[in-house]
């Protein structure tokens, strides 16, 4: 891993995750808005890792409550599969750090930021997410490293102490915050 820190200050957006990955790939970097062959669409970001072409989109909340957005996603991803690409889809709730970089691209690089994961001053919770959002979610939330997904969790504990959980998760995923995850299960009044 090299040995200078890049660092990330505030929250992640889709040009501090693109101004990261150009300067982690430097060479391997093949730009930004990418045009999806014989679509309309266009991928985030892109770079080489070997031979493989891995391309990259920050997924803000639209990509968990706009059902539309979703199916364009997927057919996105279908599309890179069929170019034998990579595809990362990295979720608003998630901050760029060492553990997440290597996470989702399988870049090896020091990442630093001062933000926390997890659902801190946005007021777009899961509760808030189409059904093929709250599903997205349940998966990305199961596949994060233990470390990551804790924050995430923590998160929402602390939004429904404030807000109340039924505010805060769909029904569904009350289980992350049951009292044996040592979670909370209050309800607002």
């Amino acid at each position: 891993m090299p040995d200078r820190i890049l660092s990330i200050d505030g929250y992640l957006t889709e040009r501090k995750l693109s101004n990261a990955l150009h300067e982690i790939t430097q060479d391997a970097w093949l730009g930004g808005q990418l045009k999806v062959p014989g679509t309309r669409m266009r991928w985030d970001m892109a770079f080489t890792l070997g031979s493989t072409t891995v391309v990259v989109e920050y997924d803000g909340d639209e990509h968990y409550r706009n059902a539309l957005k979703i199916k364009t996603d997927r057919a996105k991803d279908q599309a890179a599969v069929s170019l034998g690409y990579k595809t990362v889809r990295f979720p608003y709730w998630i901050q760029l750090d060492t553990t997440t970089l290597e996470h989702f691209s399988g870049l090896e690089a020091n990442v630093r930021t001062d933000f926390p994961h997890g659902f801190i001053t946005t007021r777009i919770f899961p509760a808030s997410f189409c059904g093929f959002g709250i599903q997205r979610f349940a998966g990305e939330l199961d596949a994060l490293p233990g470390t990551v997904r804790d924050s995430v969790i923590q998160s929402l504990q602390d939004r429904a102490s404030k807000h109340g959980i039924e505010w805060v998760l769909p029904q569904q995923l009350f289980h992350l915050l049951s009292a044996d995850t040592g979670g909370v299960v209050s309800h607002s009044q």
